[in-house]
């Protein structure tokens, strides 16, 4: 049996206008998380809504991977933009990944004070030292974005992940200067770092939901915006005439 695809969401509302395009729809409980099954030009599609988080999306992955063994996987969703050249509905292509919530402070005395744009991001590891480690996306799914026609602007960068909202400009402004991320969310680097570990190739797709810089106001229902483009990647993607 050819094995699924997998598209991870964290809201329902990341692939309602996805689900009314898949046939054959099964909703399915896994340990509390919500899955899909359903099928595209004859090619077994899996859904899973893993909620918002990286703990969440962890462990829901985790279990589907172990559930569904899937050719490849593709997070879908909103994100919040760092650089002032994003708009709201603009499409990021995440090439790379940081984990932003993973991070080491200077040493400040007392009464000192703090200053988040001067916290260093690290990975912290187990028996080495510790350094940065970029998750990448698979090369051959990021080529495959080349190949749609849309209308959309496409942008193409890190991603930059973790369990917080930034809302301080500054902090913004550092975390897109020092280390060249376009937009946040709270999903992509446990998919990424998790796909990674298991050699499953992996790529993450959102939509630009709010921009602090350009004072525009999150909104969260952009995540259908993209869903079209979501669907005609996954049929070039079958096409591929997976094992």
């Amino acid at each position: 049996m050819k094995r699924p695809i997998l598209i991870q969401v964290a809201m329902k509302i990341e692939g309602e206008e996805l689900l009314k395009k898949i046939e054959n729809i099964k909703e399915k409980s896994l340990k509390g998380y919500t899955i899909y099954e359903g099928i595209i030009e004859n090619y077994k599609i899996v859904l899973l809504i893993s909620n918002v988080g990286l703990i969440q999306t962890s462990a829901s992955l985790m279990l589907a991977i172990n559930e569904y063994n899937p050719i490849a996987i593709i997070n879908i969703g909103i994100a919040g933009a760092t650089s002032k050249k994003l708009h709201i509905k603009d499409i990021i292509i995440g090439t790379e990944c940081l984990n932003i919530n993973s991070y080491k402070t200077p040493i400040k005395e007392k009464n000192k004070g703090s200053d988040a744009t001067n916290w260093e991001l690290l990975t912290f590891l187990s028996g080495i030292e510790d350094k940065l480690i970029i998750e990448k996306a698979d090369k051959k799914l990021i080529e495959l974005t080349k190949n749609i026609n849309t209308n959309s602007n496409i942008y193409y960068g890190r991603i930059g992940s973790g369990d917080c909202w930034n809302r301080e400009i500054d902090k913004i402004i550092s975390l897109n200067k020092k280390y060249k991320i376009i937009c946040e969310d709270m999903e992509s680097i446990a998919v990424y770092t998790i796909a990674n570990q298991f050699k499953i190739p992996v790529i993450s797709i959102k939509c630009i939901s709010d921009n602090i810089l350009t004072s525009e106001e999150y909104d969260r229902t952009v995540g259908s915006y993209i869903q079209e483009y979501i669907f005609n990647y996954i049929k070039l993607l079958i096409n591929k005439k997976w094992d």
